[in-house]
This record gives C-alpha cells, structure tokens and sequence, in this order.
C-alpha cells in the first residue's frame, strides 16, 4: 500500500513539473505607425523572464518561453517604447504597431563594452547603417552616398580620392558581394567610381559584414555589403526630392490597397548635358554626359500568412563625345520574393 502511495505522488509530481514546462509561442509582424512598413530589428524583451529576441529583416519575430503572465516590451531607436500584458496560455500572435518619436537629450553618457562582448554576440564584424545618418554625412556635390560612408567604417579604406570603391581588410575591391534587396549589384558606381548607383531617398537599411558573413550569402573573400530598399508607404500617397548641383531626385509612394500592399518609384539623373547645348563649341553642343538611376518596389499581402515582393533597379551611364566616341555601361536586377509563414515559428523567404 505504501509502495503505491509513494508511486502516485511521484507520478503527480512529475506531472507538474511537465505542466509547469508547458510552453507557448508569441509571434507577429511590427509596422510603423506612419508608413505601414515593416521595422527591421525591433528588441522585444520579456521583463519577468528577462530574455527576448528581435525582429528579422521583414518585421518578424517569434519567442517561445513557458506559459504564465508577462509584461512584453517593444522597443526601437526612434520609435515609443509599447508595453504589453498577456496571458500566455496558448500560442497567439500580435501584430505591434510603434510611432515615430523625436527626443532632445540633455546629455549623452558613453560606456564600453564588455570585456567578453565578442563571446556572446552572435554576429562579429557587422556594421549597420541607418540611412538618416547617411544624410547627416557631408558628401561630394551634396550627393548622399552610401559607399562613401562605408568608406568612413573601422577596417574599410577607400580605393582612392573621390572613387566610391572600397577595401575591407585588405582585400580587394571587387572582392566584396554587394547585394540591393539580395540581388547581386556587380557595377556598383556611376562617373568612373565617383558616385554610387545607390539612391539614399530609396533605402531602407545598409549592413556590412566585414567577416564571418552568414552562410546565406555564400562564398566572399572580403565583405557583403547587404541594402534594403523601402517597401513604400501602404497608408498614404507621399513624394519627396530634391534638386542638387549636379543631379535631382523625386520619389513616389503609394498604398496598393491600404495596409495590404504598397510601391514606390524613386529616380535620380545629372543634368550636365543640358548645359553642353548651350555651348558655341559644336563638339561640346553634340557630347553627352550623364548618369540615371531607377528603382522600382512593390509588395503585397495576399493573406495573413503569405507576402509577394517584386522590385528591380536600372541604372545607366552615358558618355559621347560628339561622333568619335561613345559608349554606355549600366545595371539592371529584378527580384521576386515570397514570404510564407507556416507556423508562429517557422518563416520562409523564398
């Protein structure tokens, strides 16, 4: 009798321990509150459980922790901090939506790393890019420039005055993958290397891996240079440009269907051979000199677990002088995405 006794209170303590092991998934996408798009790397941090994770490059984010109370907290540079209470007794998804904020600081306190931060980071040698930043960088003619920027990274040089080409780390410099919205970009620069064939209006997020690189993009000797296009603004039609002093921008963007698609159109060309007509010399009226840029996304929610991305970039320079020479180089991608959600764990870009 005892022996049974003692049988059956093991046999209920294990199966509390099995219940109280129990978990749950919490997933979703986090958007912008302005724009609709999808915010890339979103820190969401359970406070009683004191882990989290962050969102991919397409909004996304899944945890699976025991189930129980919690207090989740949603937080971005730039964005309102959103805090959230649930009850996780089942898998659930939440959508998180986060405005836009602007904060004056009074002061800014710098702390280093910790001794062993190389040890527990998952991704060494990474540098990410905020495009604002980007415009706050002085640049040649008032062009912002991405691959200059890059240039200004620890453990990156130029490849000489003025040239958009880089080395990281000594290797050479086309030895470096450069991918717009993973679609190989093997010209990376206009005017003989003095500008790159990245417009800032049209981009979202730049990361450079300077080593380690993930095996998602294959085999590089040097560095991947990773950019991410805007996906366009799925609430409201906006535009923007610019006029420089050798170029002009205008970018469109529009919601498809509000909150369920959205494109945009963003161009850039140089205008230098719109002078030349005015000029007496007849060899300077007839040559021609300029560079274009084009880029072109659309994307579409065709259910709650599935996403479709086609976007594509065309770029030319042009050069002639008059009817002795000419000639004209260039680059054209285009890629079609899909994204399916199986399950709140398992996300497939395709």
């Amino acid at each position: 009798m005892n022996n049974i006794i003692i049988s059956l209170a093991l046999l209920s303590t294990c199966l509390n321990v099995a219940f109280s092991q129990q978990k749950s998934t919490i997933s979703g996408f986090i958007k912008d509150a302005e724009t609709g798009e999808e915010i890339i790397g979103v820190s969401i941090f359970i406070k009683e459980l004191r882990t989290g994770g962050i969102t991919n490059v397409y909004g996304f984010y899944s945890i699976t922790i025991p189930k129980g109370e919690y207090t989740v907290e949603y937080s971005s540079i730039g964005f309102l901090t959103q805090k959230i209470e649930i009850d996780l007794i089942q898998s659930i998804k939440r959508n998180i939506v986060l405005s836009p904020t602007t904060i004056e600081l009074e002061q800014v306190v710098i702390k280093a790393e910790a001794a062993d931060k190389n040890v527990k980071s998952a991704e060494m040698g990474v540098v990410k890019i905020n495009p604002k930043d980007i415009k706050a960088i002085p640049v040649l003619f008032g062009e912002q420039d991405i691959l200059k920027t890059i240039q200004l990274m620890p453990g990156v040089k130029s490849a000489g005055e003025g040239n958009s080409g880089f080395y990281v780390r000594g290797g050479g410099s086309d030895q470096n993958l450069i991918l717009l919205d993973e679609a190989p970009v093997y010209n990376a620069s206009h005017l003989l290397g003095f500008f790159s064939v990245f417009n800032s209006d049209a981009i979202k997020d730049v990361k450079l891996y300077k080593g380690n690189a993930p095996a998602e993009y294959g085999g590089r000797l040097s560095s991947v240079l990773d950019v991410k296009m805007n996906e366009g603004n799925s609430k409201r039609f906006s535009t923007s440009g610019g006029i420089g002093s050798i170029s002009s921008r205008l970018t469109i963007e529009a919601p498809i269907v509000k909150d369920k698609g959205s494109f945009i159109i963003s161009g850039r060309r140089t205008y230098a051979d719109l002078f030349l007509n005015f000029s007496s010399d007849e060899l300077q009226k007839n040559t021609t000199l300029y560079f274009y840029d084009l880029n072109m996304k659309a994307n579409y929610r065709i259910g709650e677990k599935d996403r479709i991305f086609l976007s594509g970039y065309f770029g030319r320079d042009v050069f002639g002088f008059s009817d002795r020479m000419r000639f004209d180089w260039g680059n054209m991608t285009t890629t079609l995405r899909w994204n399916h959600l199986f399950n709140d764990k398992l996300f497939l870009n395709s």
